[in-house]
């Protein structure tokens, strides 16, 4: 079992990019949910914080599951 930092350096920016995505498609329904003050637009830096380390978190999953093979 070993971590590779090249797989996670790989896999960080697709993550990230999915994230972001993701955060984007859920936007309508959390500002249904939680008001205007849920809405990406309105925190633009914790959306880009929120994105990166849900990336981050992805890509280091995918680097655990891929060192285990």
């Amino acid at each position: 079992m070993d971590w590779s930092w090249k797989v996670f350096l790989i896999t960080l920016p697709i993550a990230i990019i999915f994230s972001m995505f993701s955060r984007g498609a859920m936007n309508a329904q959390n500002v249904a949910k939680h008001g205007p003050e849920a809405d990406y637009r309105a925190n633009p830096g914790m959306a880009i914080f929120g994105s990166i380390t849900g990336g981050a978190v992805w890509a280091a999953i995918i680097t655990a599951i891929i060192g285990l093979f």
